[in-house]
Protein backbone atom coordinates (compact mmCIF):
# COMPACT_ATOMS: atom_id res chain seq x y z
CA UNK A 1 0.00 0.00 0.00
CA UNK A 2 2.90 2.36 0.70
CA UNK A 3 4.29 1.78 -2.82
CA UNK A 4 0.47 3.12 -4.02
CA UNK A 5 0.85 5.94 -1.87
CA UNK A 6 4.43 6.78 -2.66
CA UNK A 7 3.45 6.27 -6.30
CA UNK A 8 0.55 9.39 -6.09
CA UNK A 9 1.76 12.77 -7.36
CA UNK A 10 0.62 14.49 -4.91
CA UNK A 11 2.28 12.48 -2.50
CA UNK A 12 5.48 13.48 -4.28
CA UNK A 13 5.20 16.60 -4.54
CA UNK A 14 4.66 17.12 -0.98
CA UNK A 15 7.47 15.30 0.11
CA UNK A 16 9.95 17.34 -1.94
CA UNK A 17 8.17 20.63 -0.12
CA UNK A 18 9.12 19.03 3.45
CA UNK A 19 12.19 18.39 2.16
CA UNK A 20 12.95 22.04 1.01
CA UNK A 21 11.45 22.59 4.43
CA UNK A 22 8.63 24.81 3.20
CA UNK A 23 5.69 25.66 5.37
CA UNK A 24 2.19 23.69 4.47
CA UNK A 25 -1.25 24.28 5.22
CA UNK A 26 -3.00 21.34 7.09
CA UNK A 27 -3.45 18.28 4.72
CA UNK A 28 -7.41 17.45 5.75
CA UNK A 29 -6.28 13.61 5.58
CA UNK A 30 -8.95 11.15 7.08
CA UNK A 31 -7.77 9.56 9.99
CA UNK A 32 -7.23 6.39 8.24
CA UNK A 33 -4.83 7.65 6.16
CA UNK A 34 -2.79 9.68 8.37
CA UNK A 35 -0.09 7.00 9.35
CA UNK A 36 0.23 5.40 5.76
CA UNK A 37 1.64 8.93 4.98
CA UNK A 38 3.61 9.17 7.89
CA UNK A 39 5.11 5.90 7.39
CA UNK A 40 5.74 7.00 3.16
CA UNK A 41 6.79 10.04 4.15
CA UNK A 42 9.53 8.51 7.13
CA UNK A 43 10.78 6.03 4.23
CA UNK A 44 11.62 9.20 1.85
CA UNK A 45 12.47 11.91 4.21
CA UNK A 46 15.09 9.45 6.32
CA UNK A 47 14.79 11.43 9.59
CA UNK A 48 13.36 11.55 12.83
CA UNK A 49 9.78 12.12 13.49
CA UNK A 50 7.80 13.65 15.91
CA UNK A 51 3.95 13.05 16.52
CA UNK A 52 1.91 15.10 18.23
CA UNK A 53 -1.58 14.43 19.47
CA UNK A 54 -4.43 15.50 22.01
CA UNK A 55 -4.82 12.62 24.30
CA UNK A 56 -2.78 10.01 25.89
CA UNK A 57 -5.01 7.41 24.96
CA UNK A 58 -5.05 8.49 21.60
CA UNK A 59 -1.35 8.64 21.52
CA UNK A 60 -1.18 5.11 22.68
CA UNK A 61 -3.44 3.78 19.78
CA UNK A 62 -1.31 5.76 17.09
CA UNK A 63 2.09 4.06 18.60
CA UNK A 64 0.02 0.34 18.25
CA UNK A 65 -1.38 1.24 14.87
CA UNK A 66 2.99 2.49 14.02
CA UNK A 67 3.65 -1.38 14.47
CA UNK A 68 2.26 -2.50 11.24
CA UNK A 69 2.81 0.74 8.84
CA UNK A 70 6.42 1.41 10.26
CA UNK A 71 7.24 -2.12 11.25
CA UNK A 72 11.09 -1.40 10.45
CA UNK A 73 11.04 1.88 12.48
CA UNK A 74 12.34 2.80 15.82
CA UNK A 75 9.10 3.65 17.68
CA UNK A 76 9.35 5.31 21.02
CA UNK A 77 6.11 6.97 23.34
CA UNK A 78 6.84 10.24 24.73
CA UNK A 79 4.47 10.11 27.78
CA UNK A 80 2.68 12.82 30.11
CA UNK A 81 3.85 12.92 33.61
CA UNK A 82 1.10 10.82 36.00
CA UNK A 83 0.99 14.00 38.68
CA UNK A 84 -0.92 16.76 37.70
CA UNK A 85 0.96 20.18 37.35
CA UNK A 86 1.66 21.74 40.62
CA UNK A 87 0.41 18.63 42.55
CA UNK A 88 3.13 17.40 44.55
CA UNK A 89 3.71 13.79 43.58
CA UNK A 90 6.30 11.40 42.21
CA UNK A 91 6.48 10.56 38.38
CA UNK A 92 5.70 7.10 37.95
CA UNK A 93 9.62 4.97 36.89
CA UNK A 94 8.09 3.87 33.32
CA UNK A 95 7.45 7.26 32.70
CA UNK A 96 10.41 8.51 33.63
CA UNK A 97 12.11 5.75 31.37
CA UNK A 98 10.25 6.23 28.73
CA UNK A 99 10.51 9.88 28.86
CA UNK A 100 14.62 9.58 28.69
CA UNK A 101 14.53 7.15 26.38
CA UNK A 102 13.00 9.63 23.50
CA UNK A 103 14.96 12.50 24.93
CA UNK A 104 18.05 10.49 24.65
CA UNK A 105 17.26 8.55 20.76
CA UNK A 106 17.53 12.93 20.00
CA UNK A 107 20.02 13.49 21.75
CA UNK A 108 22.10 11.46 20.16
CA UNK A 109 21.66 13.42 17.31
CA UNK A 110 23.49 16.06 18.74
CA UNK A 111 26.37 13.98 20.54
CA UNK A 112 29.79 14.50 18.64
CA UNK A 113 31.29 11.29 18.49
CA UNK A 114 28.36 8.93 19.03
CA UNK A 115 26.58 6.74 16.76
CA UNK A 116 23.17 7.87 15.58
CA UNK A 117 20.45 5.68 15.08
CA UNK A 118 20.49 3.09 12.06
CA UNK A 119 17.31 3.71 11.54
CA UNK A 120 15.16 7.15 12.20
CA UNK A 121 12.92 6.77 15.23
CA UNK A 122 8.73 8.03 15.43
CA UNK A 123 7.85 9.56 18.56
CA UNK A 124 4.14 9.72 19.93
CA UNK A 125 3.48 12.13 22.02
CA UNK A 126 0.03 13.56 23.77
CA UNK A 127 -0.03 17.44 24.30
CA UNK A 128 0.54 17.51 27.99
CA UNK A 129 3.97 15.44 27.76
CA UNK A 130 5.40 18.13 25.41
CA UNK A 131 3.80 20.80 27.67
CA UNK A 132 5.66 19.54 30.14
CA UNK A 133 9.65 20.92 30.77
CA UNK A 134 12.31 18.84 30.64
CA UNK A 135 16.15 19.09 31.00
CA UNK A 136 17.53 21.78 28.38
CA UNK A 137 19.05 20.19 25.69
CA UNK A 138 22.62 21.68 26.66
CA UNK A 139 22.17 20.29 30.40
CA UNK A 140 21.44 16.95 28.65
CA UNK A 141 24.11 16.67 26.35
CA UNK A 142 27.02 18.36 29.25
CA UNK A 143 25.56 15.53 31.47
CA UNK A 144 26.19 12.69 29.47
CA UNK A 145 29.51 10.55 29.75
CA UNK A 146 31.00 8.29 27.35
CA UNK A 147 32.95 5.30 29.15
CA UNK A 148 35.44 3.13 26.43
CA UNK A 149 37.41 0.24 26.90
CA UNK A 150 40.98 1.20 28.66
CA UNK A 151 40.08 4.72 30.10
CA UNK A 152 41.66 5.75 32.71
CA UNK A 153 39.22 7.18 35.42
CA UNK A 154 38.64 6.45 39.21
CA UNK A 155 35.73 4.39 39.81
CA UNK A 156 34.75 6.75 43.01
CA UNK A 157 34.75 9.89 40.52
CA UNK A 158 31.70 8.22 38.45
CA UNK A 159 29.92 7.31 41.57
CA UNK A 160 29.46 10.67 42.63
CA UNK A 161 29.03 11.88 39.08
CA UNK A 162 25.90 9.37 38.79
CA UNK A 163 24.41 10.38 41.57
CA UNK A 164 24.33 14.08 40.81
CA UNK A 165 22.76 12.48 37.35
CA UNK A 166 19.40 11.35 39.12
CA UNK A 167 21.13 7.50 40.02
CA UNK A 168 20.04 5.51 42.66
CA UNK A 169 22.29 3.49 45.14
CA UNK A 170 21.20 -0.21 45.26
CA UNK A 171 22.46 -3.48 46.69
CA UNK A 172 21.42 -5.02 43.46
CA UNK A 173 20.47 -3.43 40.62
CA UNK A 174 16.97 -4.28 39.12
CA UNK A 175 15.81 -1.55 37.23
CA UNK A 176 16.83 1.83 35.06
CA UNK A 177 18.06 4.74 36.64
CA UNK A 178 19.92 2.52 39.71
CA UNK A 179 23.69 1.89 40.01
CA UNK A 180 25.90 -1.05 42.77
CA UNK A 181 29.08 -0.78 43.83
CA UNK A 182 31.11 -3.79 44.80
CA UNK A 183 35.36 -3.95 45.16
CA UNK A 184 36.45 -2.64 41.47
CA UNK A 185 32.76 -3.75 39.46
CA UNK A 186 30.32 -1.30 39.01
CA UNK A 187 26.68 -2.08 37.35
CA UNK A 188 24.40 0.67 36.21
CA UNK A 189 21.68 0.37 34.48
CA UNK A 190 21.15 3.72 31.91
CA UNK A 191 17.25 4.82 31.32
CA UNK A 192 18.22 4.08 27.32
CA UNK A 193 20.29 0.88 27.57
CA UNK A 194 17.83 -2.75 27.39
CA UNK A 195 20.13 -4.12 29.84
CA UNK A 196 22.30 -2.99 32.88
CA UNK A 197 26.04 -2.90 32.00
CA UNK A 198 28.81 -4.34 34.40
CA UNK A 199 32.29 -2.59 34.47
CA UNK A 200 35.29 -4.24 35.79
CA UNK A 201 38.23 -2.05 36.62
CA UNK A 202 41.70 -2.66 36.99
CA UNK A 203 43.17 0.20 39.26
CA UNK A 204 41.64 3.27 37.73
CA UNK A 205 41.32 1.83 34.15
CA UNK A 206 38.12 0.57 32.67
CA UNK A 207 38.98 -3.64 31.99
CA UNK A 208 35.62 -4.72 30.71
CA UNK A 209 32.84 -3.55 29.79
CA UNK A 210 29.46 -5.82 29.38
CA UNK A 211 25.83 -5.85 29.20
CA UNK A 212 24.44 -8.06 31.44
CA UNK A 213 20.65 -9.75 32.19
CA UNK A 214 19.47 -8.60 35.46
CA UNK A 215 17.35 -11.86 36.75
CA UNK A 216 20.60 -14.11 35.64
CA UNK A 217 23.45 -12.12 35.81
CA UNK A 218 24.89 -13.59 32.76
CA UNK A 219 26.40 -11.67 29.90
CA UNK A 220 24.28 -10.63 27.08
CA UNK A 221 27.27 -8.77 25.17
CA UNK A 222 30.40 -7.39 25.64
CA UNK A 223 30.81 -3.75 24.57
CA UNK A 224 33.74 -1.43 23.77
CA UNK A 225 31.62 1.67 25.42
CA UNK A 226 28.91 3.07 27.15
CA UNK A 227 26.93 6.31 26.76
CA UNK A 228 25.73 6.86 30.59
CA UNK A 229 22.64 9.79 30.40
CA UNK A 230 20.81 11.54 33.03
CA UNK A 231 18.66 9.21 35.06
CA UNK A 232 16.14 11.66 35.77
CA UNK A 233 15.11 15.06 33.97
CA UNK A 234 16.20 17.18 36.96
CA UNK A 235 19.52 16.46 38.00
CA UNK A 236 20.20 16.31 41.48
CA UNK A 237 23.46 17.59 41.07
CA UNK A 238 22.22 21.19 39.59
CA UNK A 239 20.52 21.59 42.89
CA UNK A 240 23.16 22.22 45.14
CA UNK A 241 23.32 26.07 44.04
CA UNK A 242 19.60 26.59 43.82
CA UNK A 243 17.48 28.02 46.97
CA UNK A 244 15.00 25.39 47.71
CA UNK A 245 11.77 25.46 49.72
CA UNK A 246 12.48 25.12 53.57
CA UNK A 247 12.35 21.04 54.17
CA UNK A 248 12.70 19.66 50.87
CA UNK A 249 15.11 17.15 51.43
CA UNK A 250 15.39 14.92 48.43
CA UNK A 251 15.05 16.97 44.27
CA UNK A 252 12.74 15.05 41.89
CA UNK A 253 10.73 16.88 39.03
CA UNK A 254 8.29 18.56 40.94
CA UNK A 255 11.11 20.80 41.46
CA UNK A 256 12.50 20.84 37.79
CA UNK A 257 12.05 25.05 36.64
CA UNK A 258 13.90 25.57 39.98
CA UNK A 259 16.98 23.64 38.78
CA UNK A 260 16.39 24.35 35.56
CA UNK A 261 14.85 28.02 34.66
CA UNK A 262 15.50 27.64 31.10
CA UNK A 263 12.19 27.00 29.51
CA UNK A 264 12.51 23.37 27.19
CA UNK A 265 10.18 20.59 26.17
CA UNK A 266 11.20 17.99 23.64
CA UNK A 267 11.02 20.10 20.33
CA UNK A 268 14.37 21.36 21.94
CA UNK A 269 15.86 17.83 21.16
CA UNK A 270 14.59 17.46 17.72
CA UNK A 271 17.91 17.63 15.26
CA UNK A 272 17.79 19.68 12.39
CA UNK A 273 16.87 17.34 9.38
CA UNK A 274 13.54 16.15 11.38
CA UNK A 275 9.74 16.33 10.84
CA UNK A 276 7.33 17.39 13.28
CA UNK A 277 3.46 16.17 12.08
CA UNK A 278 0.86 17.07 13.84
CA UNK A 279 -2.34 15.08 14.12
CA UNK A 280 -5.31 17.76 14.71
CA UNK A 281 -3.80 21.45 15.72
CA UNK A 282 -7.63 22.64 17.20
CA UNK A 283 -7.90 19.36 19.03
CA UNK A 284 -4.14 19.85 21.18
CA UNK A 285 -4.86 23.77 21.34
CA UNK A 286 -8.72 22.76 22.92
CA UNK A 287 -6.68 20.01 25.18
CA UNK A 288 -3.77 22.54 26.12
CA UNK A 289 -5.94 25.20 27.01
CA UNK A 290 -8.11 23.06 29.81
CA UNK A 291 -4.45 21.69 31.30
CA UNK A 292 -3.81 25.65 31.24
CA UNK A 293 -6.99 26.34 33.03
CA UNK A 294 -6.85 23.43 35.54
CA UNK A 295 -2.94 24.11 36.46
CA UNK A 296 -4.43 27.96 37.17
CA UNK A 297 -6.68 26.64 39.45
CA UNK A 298 -4.68 24.38 41.29
CA UNK A 299 -1.92 26.91 41.73
CA UNK A 300 -4.05 29.25 43.31
CA UNK A 301 -5.61 26.69 45.96
CA UNK A 302 -1.82 25.28 46.59
CA UNK A 303 -0.57 28.91 46.95
CA UNK A 304 -3.94 29.80 49.31
CA UNK A 305 -3.53 26.40 51.21
CA UNK A 306 0.70 27.50 51.87
CA UNK A 307 1.99 24.60 50.01
CA UNK A 308 3.31 26.31 46.98
CA UNK A 309 5.74 29.60 46.99
CA UNK A 310 3.46 32.33 45.45
CA UNK A 311 6.62 32.86 42.92
CA UNK A 312 7.30 29.16 42.34
CA UNK A 313 7.92 29.08 38.49
CA UNK A 314 5.51 27.86 35.91
CA UNK A 315 6.41 24.31 35.34
CA UNK A 316 5.30 23.50 31.40
CA UNK A 317 4.77 25.68 28.33
CA UNK A 318 2.14 28.02 27.60
CA UNK A 319 0.00 26.43 24.53
CA UNK A 320 1.18 30.52 22.67
CA UNK A 321 5.14 28.90 23.76
CA UNK A 322 4.48 25.81 22.17
CA UNK A 323 2.99 26.77 19.33
CA UNK A 324 6.14 29.24 18.95
CA UNK A 325 8.61 26.30 19.30
CA UNK A 326 6.58 24.58 16.54
CA UNK A 327 7.81 27.20 13.66
CA UNK A 328 10.99 26.36 14.85
CA UNK A 329 11.03 23.04 12.95
CA UNK A 330 9.50 21.29 9.48
CA UNK A 331 6.33 20.98 10.63
CA UNK A 332 2.63 19.76 8.78
CA UNK A 333 -1.00 18.99 10.47
CA UNK A 334 -2.67 15.85 9.01
CA UNK A 335 -5.97 17.10 10.02
CA UNK A 336 -7.64 20.08 8.90
CA UNK A 337 -7.04 22.73 11.46
CA UNK A 338 -5.08 24.67 9.47
CA UNK A 339 -6.20 23.68 6.00
CA UNK A 340 -7.31 25.88 3.44
CA UNK A 341 -8.56 24.25 0.22
CA UNK A 342 -8.64 20.34 0.42
CA UNK A 343 -4.96 19.29 -0.48
CA UNK A 344 -4.49 16.80 -3.39
CA UNK A 345 -3.44 14.29 -1.61
CA UNK A 346 -6.49 14.19 0.67
CA UNK A 347 -8.94 13.61 -2.55
CA UNK A 348 -6.64 10.50 -2.76
CA UNK A 349 -8.56 9.03 0.63
CA UNK A 350 -12.57 8.41 0.54
CA UNK A 351 -14.12 7.06 3.23
CA UNK A 352 -15.86 3.42 2.27
CA UNK A 353 -18.72 1.83 3.26
CA UNK A 354 -19.40 0.32 7.09
CA UNK A 355 -20.07 -3.07 8.00
CA UNK A 356 -19.94 -3.38 11.44
CA UNK A 357 -18.22 -6.89 11.81
CA UNK A 358 -20.34 -8.10 9.10
CA UNK A 359 -16.78 -9.74 7.80
CA UNK A 360 -19.44 -11.79 5.00
CA UNK A 361 -21.14 -8.75 3.40
CA UNK A 362 -17.32 -7.25 3.45
CA UNK A 363 -16.05 -10.41 1.02
CA UNK A 364 -19.34 -10.23 -1.02
CA UNK A 365 -17.97 -6.80 -1.69
CA UNK A 366 -14.26 -7.84 -2.54
CA UNK A 367 -15.64 -10.20 -4.70
CA UNK A 368 -17.37 -8.20 -6.56
CA UNK A 369 -14.79 -5.59 -7.04
CA UNK A 370 -12.55 -8.52 -7.80
CA UNK A 371 -14.71 -9.76 -10.28
CA UNK A 372 -14.70 -6.12 -11.43
CA UNK A 373 -10.45 -5.81 -11.98
CA UNK A 374 -10.24 -3.54 -9.01
CA UNK A 375 -6.98 -3.62 -7.42
CA UNK A 376 -7.42 -3.95 -3.45
CA UNK A 377 -5.29 -3.76 -0.03
CA UNK A 378 -6.94 -4.95 3.11
CA UNK A 379 -5.56 -3.74 6.03
CA UNK A 380 -7.22 -5.20 9.36
CA UNK A 381 -6.84 -7.04 12.63
CA UNK A 382 -8.87 -10.18 11.02
CA UNK A 383 -6.84 -11.12 8.33
CA UNK A 384 -6.62 -14.82 9.29
CA UNK A 385 -10.64 -14.89 9.90
CA UNK A 386 -10.82 -12.66 6.28
CA UNK A 387 -8.49 -15.00 4.54
CA UNK A 388 -10.47 -18.11 5.33
CA UNK A 389 -13.73 -16.96 4.52
CA UNK A 390 -11.84 -15.39 0.93
CA UNK A 391 -10.32 -18.89 0.44
CA UNK A 392 -14.45 -20.48 0.34
CA UNK A 393 -14.28 -18.33 -3.09
CA UNK A 394 -12.45 -20.49 -5.26
CA UNK A 395 -11.30 -19.00 -8.31
CA UNK A 396 -10.93 -15.35 -6.94
CA UNK A 397 -8.58 -12.59 -6.97
CA UNK A 398 -7.76 -9.24 -6.28
CA UNK A 399 -7.83 -9.17 -10.11
CA UNK A 400 -10.59 -11.56 -10.79
CA UNK A 401 -8.00 -14.25 -11.33
CA UNK A 402 -8.00 -17.71 -9.94
CA UNK A 403 -5.08 -18.18 -7.03
CA UNK A 404 -5.64 -14.83 -5.30
CA UNK A 405 -5.17 -14.67 -1.13
CA UNK A 406 -5.48 -11.64 1.31
CA UNK A 407 -2.30 -10.74 3.29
Amino acid sequence: MLSAIRSLKAYQRLAADLSAGMLLPGLALLRSARLPILAALRQDLSCPILLLTDRADRALTLLDELSFWAPDAPRQYFPEPNPLFYEQAAWGSLTRRDRLQALTLLASYHLPGWPKPEKPPVIVAPVRAVMTRTLPRREFLKAARLLKLNQQIAPDSLLRAWVGLGYQPADTVVEPGQFSHRGGILDVWAPSEPNPVRIEFFGDEVDTIRAFNPATQRTVRPLDELLVTPAREVLPGKAAGVKLPEGVEEVDEFYLPLVHPAHASILDYMPQKSLVLVDDLDAMQAIAAEIEEQAVRLREESIAEGTLPADFPVPYLSWSELFDSLSGHTWLELGRSTAGETHDLAEAFAPGPRYGGRLKAFIDTLEQNARAGSRQVVVSRQVSRMKELWAEREGITEAGKPGGEIR
